[in-house]
Parts: structure tokens; C-alpha cells; sequence
């Protein structure tokens, strides 16, 4: 059997939200029979195994893949399921998430027709099963837009929301790094290596990013977390050094460090946190202005070790973001789609 697009997604712990994600592939406009379900199980000790079991032995186009050993992230499950695609077209699907009924459809027809290695669209968010936009299928532009060399590295780093041509994948060798944040160095490194225009959807908001709780929203922050993603942003400055324009590496590591503020807002201890960022910054070649007026004074604080006034201005920071309603209007305004009434 051909099939159009190979679907991967990676799982581990799932089970209160697979048979979703899953039902929400097989229901695609494209046809199921066109697409081919990689499941790759990493060693859950859940029932996640039992229903991905039961979805194959239904499926001939499900493929169950059960690790024996826990990798501990969703790089090498991945990985696996790049190697194991037959599929011209590869889309990553977390096993937490879900998607339109005619995402395939979308992504594909873009993909084929403008004959790129990576079309990217829009996302919407799901809070405790509320949808913060809306999409509605008659109203909605499917608009193309081929970005410029600069505009598409300043794009939501993920590796979801986008389509790839496996050719292109598996030509340069393009795989996930076995570390924390891997999805967002896999991203810059698949727009530094395609010599092809990248195409957005700017206007289609299909895939959905379900966040079960607003606690969800900030995961397990610790100092390791920030010590793994100033990892990953080394590995990106590096890439970057040697593919991109000074200009085009200052503007992606100014929207890199937002993350950063986000996560030391988080942290129990965000002085030894500050006294981390303010060391790594002292060893870039260039220096971050945040284009954020509030965030921009926090990191001239921390550069020049005014650490306790630094933590006031982090502190209200993170008070804000706290505030559901901003933070809603935040993400409005992020995805630029309309809100849901």
C-alpha cells in the first residue's frame, strides 16, 4: 500500500488522551487509508501499550512500535518512526494533542503543489477542553505564503503544526538530539538546511494544542530545565553562527530568550537562576535586547548583576502571566486568529 503521509506520534503515559488523538487521525478528510499511524511506545506503564495494541489489530495501516526500555524523551521514538516511514510526507502528532478533520488534506495539498520540504501552519489551544480560537471551516482563508529566508526562522519553533517531505528529512539526515528541548533545535536545523521556499498557512489553524490545566502550562520547572534549554540555545547560537546573518542570530536569540524569562519566572529559587542567564550571556558575541520593553529592562538588570532588582520585575512578571485573562489575550493575540465566543 502507498501512502500519502506518515503520521508519528510519539507516546508514553497516554492513555487518558490516545484514543483522541488517535480517533482524531483516523477521521481525517484525506482518507485513513492514505495514511500510515507510526506509534511509537516508550516503555509506558500505563495502558497506553493495551490501546495502541487494539487500534493495530483493527488497522492494517497502524503501525505499534513498543520500546522495551524508557529513552526518557520523545527524541528517540521519533527518530524511529522517521526511519521506519514509507510515506512521502512525514507530520508529527503529540499523543496529548489532536487535529482538524482536514488537516491532511490541507497540509498535503500545500506540500504537493508547491513542492517544498516544509509547509507550516497555525495552531489553536484547548484549556481544560475549551478552545481559546476558533475555527470554522467555511470562514477560513487558506491562504499561502511563502516566507523570506529571515521571516522563516522567526516562526513558533515546534514540530507540530508543520508537514516535511521525507526525502528531505532523511537526505540530510535530520534528526532529534536525545535532550530536552530537542523539538526546537530539529526546527531551526530543518529551516537553515532546506533550500526550498517554506510555505505558511497563516490563516489555518489545524492542529490543537490541548493543555489539561493551567498548572500543565509550566510542566516541571527546575534549574535543570533552564540549564537544558540554554543547552539547546547554545547548540541553535551555533547554528546559527555558521548559516545566518549576525542580524538574522541576534533577532532569533532575542525571541529564544522570552522562553528563558518564562521559565526562571517559574523557578523556586530564581536568583540562582538570574546568576546562570547572566553568565551565559556574558559569553555570546552578541548582545539580547528582548523586544519587550519590560523584559528588555530585566535583562539589562541581569547583565549588569542587579540581581535583587531583577527579581522584583520577575516577580511581577510572573504575576501577570499567572493572570488567566491575560494570558489568554497573550495567546489571541499570538495565534492572530479570532477568539471563540
Amino acid at each position: 500500500m502507498e501512502y500519502k503521509i506518515t503520521i508519528i506520534i510519539p507516546i508514553y503515559n497516554s492513555e487518558k488522551y490516545l484514543k483522541y488523538t488517535i480517533d482524531s487521525v483516523i477521521k481525517q478528510s484525506i482518507g485513513f487509508e492514505n495514511i500510515e499511524l507510526i506509534l511509537v511506545d516508550d516503555n509506558s506503564n500505563d495502558k497506553s501499550k493495551e490501546i495502541i495494541l487494539n487500534y493495530s489489530k483493527k488497522y492494517d495501516n497502524i503501525k505499534p512500535i513498543l520500546l522495551e526500555n524508557n529513552s526518557g524523551a520523545a527524541s528517540i521514538p521519533r527518530n524511529i518512526g522517521i526511519k521506519q516511514s514509507t510515506a512521502p510526507y512525514i507530520i508529527f502528532l503529540d499523543s496529548d494533542d489532536s487535529l482538524y478533520n482536514d488537516y491532511c488534506e490541507v497540509l498535503y495539498a500545500a506540500i504537493t503543489k508547491n513542492n517544498a520540504d516544509i509547509v507550516k501552519c497555525k495552531h489553536t489551544s484547548k484549556i481544560n477542553n475549551e478552545l481559546l480560537i476558533s475555527k470554522d471551516i467555511h470562514s477560513i482563508n487558506n491562504e499561502e505564503k511563502k516566507l523570506t529566508s529571515i521571516e522563516k526562522m522567526f516562526l513558533y519553533h515546534t514540530v507540530w503544526a508543520n508537514i516535511y517531505s521525507s526525502s528531505f528529512l532523511k537526505k540530510n539526515n535530520i534528526k532529534f538530539l536525545e535532550m530536552l528541548f530537542e523539538d526546537v533545535v530539529f526546527s531551526v536545523y530543518c529551516l537553515i538546511k532546506t533550500k526550498k521556499e517554506v510555505i505558511e498557512l497563516p490563516n489555518y489553524p489545524g492542529y490543537i494544542y490541548h493543555i489539561e490545566n493551567e498548572d500543565s502550562i509550566t510542566h516541571n520547572v527546575s534549574i535543570n530545565t533552564l540549564n537544558q534549554f540554554l543547552k539547546c540555545v547554545s547548540l541553535i547560537y551555533d547554528l546559527l553562527d555558521k548559516n545566518c546573518s549576525y542580524n538574522t542570530k541576534q533577532e532569533l536569540m532575542n525571541e529564544l530568550i522570552n522562553m528563558v524569562f518564562f521559565i526562571l519566572a517559574k523557578l523556586e529559587n530564581p536568583k540562582e537562576g538570574l546568576e546562570i542567564l547572566h553568565d551565559f550571556e556574558k559569553n555570546l558575541t552578541i548582545q539580547l535586547t528582548p523586544i519587550s520593553k519590560p523584559l528588555n529592562i530585566l535583562n539589562k538588570k541581569i547583565i549588569n548583576k542587579q540581581f535583587n532588582q531583577a527579581l522584583i520585575l520577575l516577580k511581577i512578571i510572573g504575576i501577570l502571566y499567572n493572570n488567566k485573562k491575560i494570558r489568554t489575550l497573550f495567546l489571541i493575540k499570538y495565534s492572530n486568529l479570532k477568539r471563540i465566543d
